[in-house]
């Protein structure tokens, strides 16, 4: 390899930085197979970067990477597609990742570089995969106009770099002959993350506000606890949002779904969904997420509805990540240790005794009352008898935010004196303190529903996840038109039974008034029905992906896995075969049920007790994914009924699971061999 290392320029320079992606691993696994591509990799470099009158520095860099400097982004950009097209077409098992990155330089000695300028540089090369050519923006503007013929420039957005203050907008150099689609960046998170955007203004909590923004900039681990409804997700949505703009790395909103399995790996998954992480290089998610935040720059997780099941996954995370910082909301707190707990309380209520309208005006459950009145009834004039009943309507629920967002949706119909009344006239509830507060003003707004809209609500109380309008539909519908359906969405939108996300616009249950829906589910005659088309929805969404293979992303179907998850649950706990065969005989190499160990003991021990009986088809294929699931498990249950498959998917004609199940049993009839000697380059899914 040659060198030139004399007269290092400095000033206005463009860096072009390299690496082998996952080169540690791989030689590891094949030393020997190591050495010929990495020393031809290096030949092509040194001729691009000469080609292109590029230096490079003595001895610089770590491990198989490189550093050059260039006098012109120009040539630096020409000289990384030159290179990237050559590896391309000699060593395209070798991911090569670059980056460039223009500014000022300093030099350590007379043959090295230092600075921030490199080191931009260099964080910018960590959030690429191979075979991927990133730009900073400052080496995008300076090459705009001189681009080599062919290739353009697309914007991935601004992120957070690890150690460095701001953020970055990241630019990849495309070509037709580059791959055109990468995953997401390795850089921890985008200029905003994924915080949802409140569509409606934050009203009181002043105090709280500061104090824990205070709190999360202090401590590492912060949780707000409170009973369902009191507002714990709007605070944090509040606290997280002011803190943004210090933390470079960006805030991450992780919702937990009600799944059936254990908390800790329902939290990985929707780390890994929320911040499009991709599991599939890592051998279980906590390794995914991990890897992923250690590279990250500053960041924040809000937890929402957090359950202490979940303690161990939160501390392995802040224990491994000295960069993240978690806001968790909940019922109960973590019981971590430096876990600071906030206990948020129902917003402040007037006393009976105050009926001047500027002082109740000062009341934080008035003021949020009156605004969400406002807004439901398309005025903004109350007299002094609404104050008062404002008042009135407050002491009923006891500040509870949500009970307060309930009765607000509900004065669009009637007067804030007959909502007072209704109020007053409600049965005792059957629970205590706040939660019973709540659970009689979610069952009064039920009951003020129409029979057709009660039917809709009780049945989407069968979803655990976000859902889109067609799933609701189609679960819902039965003895109802797709337009009832779709007018009784709208209509528990409008009374805040149900919420719908604005950028997705994927619709949902909040927590509390999904399990008021899913006792009134439960004991409706229509239980079994509702579960079996739900079902069998989510049965078909995991074949689509099965069967688009390389062509759908794994993250199309991340928003709807806990459905599919719970759908299977539900199945196997029902002896639904037909659902739980679909849903397991769709299990494949880029999404499988190994991020949910629980679930896919369950389904393989139900599975191993069966036989199949006549039309069940799907058994075989059901089979033979779990046998390769439990590939490494030799002595698992399942592997006992894979000559019976065999024989099975031949009869109908099944390929897919045949050659599946072909594996199984050779594996299981020959002994293990040795690893040595089997080791073959291919380094295009290493990390």
């Amino acid at each position: 390899m040659t060198r030139v290392v004399s007269s290092l320029p400095t000033d206005g320079v463009t860096f072009l930085l390299t690496d082998i992606e996952g080169s540690t691993r791989a030689w590891q696994a094949a030393p020997h197979e190591m050495t010929a591509p990495v020393s031809r990799h290096y030949e092509i470099l040194d001729a691009a970067i000469a080609a292109h009158h590029g230096q490079r520095p003595e001895e610089q860099g770590e491990g198989d990477s490189i550093v050059a400097v260039f006098h012109t982004a120009a040539d630096g950009v020409a000289a990384a597609l030159d290179a990237q097209l050559a590896l391309r077409r000699e060593l395209p098992n070798l991911p090569v990742r670059m980056a460039l990155h223009s500014g000022d330089a300093m030099l350590r000695d007379e043959h090295n570089y230092v600075g921030l300028t490199i080191i931009r540089c260099a964080r910018i090369r960590a959030c690429g995969h191979g075979q991927q050519i990133l730009l900073s923006d400052r080496t995008a503007i300076e090459v705009d106009g001189e681009l080599p013929t062919g290739t353009g420039v697309a914007d991935l957005g601004v992120y957070g770099l690890r150690d460095l203050a701001g953020r970055e907008r990241i630019w990849q150099l495309t070509h037709p002959d580059l791959p055109a689609s990468f995953p997401p960046l390795k850089a921890g998170a985008s200029s905003s993350g994924n915080l949802p955007a409140p569509i409606s203004s934050f009203v009181g909590r002043g105090s709280e506000l500061a104090e824990l923004s205070h709190s999360i900039a202090q401590h590492r681990l912060v949780s707000l606890v409170g009973e369902s409804g009191i507002g714990k997700s709007r605070l944090a949505i509040a606290v997280a949002g002011a803190a943004a703009d210090s933390l470079p790395g960006g805030v991450w909103w992780i919702p937990m779904p009600a799944t059936p399995e254990f908390e800790a790996d329902a939290l990985l998954g929707a780390i890994a969904q929320a911040c499009a992480i991709d599991r599939a290089e890592h051998d279980d998610p906590l390794t995914a997420v991990i890897t992923h935040f250690r590279a990250a720059a500053d960041a924040l997780l809000v937890i929402d509805d957090a359950e202490p099941a979940s303690a161990m996954a939160v501390q392995q995370l802040l224990g491994r990540c000295p960069s993240v910082r978690v806001l968790a909301t909940g019922r109960h707190a973590l019981s971590i240790a430096g876990e600071v707990v906030h206990h948020v309380a129902p917003l402040l209520v007037a006393p009976a005794e105050i009926t001047d309208a500027a002082t109740l005006q000062q009341f934080d459950a008035i003021r949020l009352f009156l605004e969400r009145a406002r807004a439901a009834r398309g005025s903004a004039e109350f007299d002094h008898d609404d104050l008062v009943a404002a008042a009135e309507v407050c002491r009923h629920v006891g500040g509870v935010p949500l009970a307060l967002e309930l009765a607000a949706a509900r004065s669009a119909a009637i007067s804030l004196t007959e909502l007072a009344a209704g109020l007053a006239a409600l049965p005792a509830s059957t629970g205590v303190g706040l939660a019973g507060t709540l659970a009689s003003s979610i069952a009064w707004s039920y009951q003020l529903l129409d029979e057709q809209s009660q039917r809709v609500f009780r049945r989407l109380a069968v979803f655990v996840g976000a859902f889109e309008i067609d799933a609701a539909t189609a679960v819902a519908a039965d003895d109802l038109t797709e337009r009832e359906v779709v007018t009784a969405v709208q209509g528990l939108v409008a009374q805040h039974l149900l919420t719908v996300d604005e950028q997705s616009g994927r619709l949902a249950l909040p927590p509390a008034i999904r399990r008021f829906a899913h006792e009134r589910l439960a004991d409706s005659a229509d239980r079994g029905a509702v579960v079996r088309r739900h079902g069998s929805w989510f049965a078909a969404i995991a074949e689509r992906f099965a069967s688009a293979d390389d062509d759908m992303p794994v993250s199309l179907l991340a928003p709807d896995e806990p459905d599919v998850i719970a759908a299977l649950a539900t199945a196997i706990a029902d002896d639904e075969h037909t659902i739980a065969h679909r849903i397991i005989g769709s299990l494949g190499n880029r999404w499988s049920l190994a991020d949910h160990e629980e679930m896919l003991t369950d389904a393989a021990d139900w599975l191993s007790g069966r036989s199949p009986a006549d039309g069940e088809e799907q058994w075989a294929a059901a089979v033979a994914r779990l046998c390769a699931a439990f590939a490494d498990r030799p002595d698992a249950g399942i592997h006992g009924l894979a000559e019976e498959a065999r024989a099975v998917a031949e009869v109908v004609h099944d390929a897919a699971s045949a050659r599946l199940l072909d594996d199984t049993i050779e594996r299981l009839t020959t002994p293990r061999r040795e690893a040595a000697g089997t080791v073959r380059l291919d380094m295009t899914a290493t990390t």
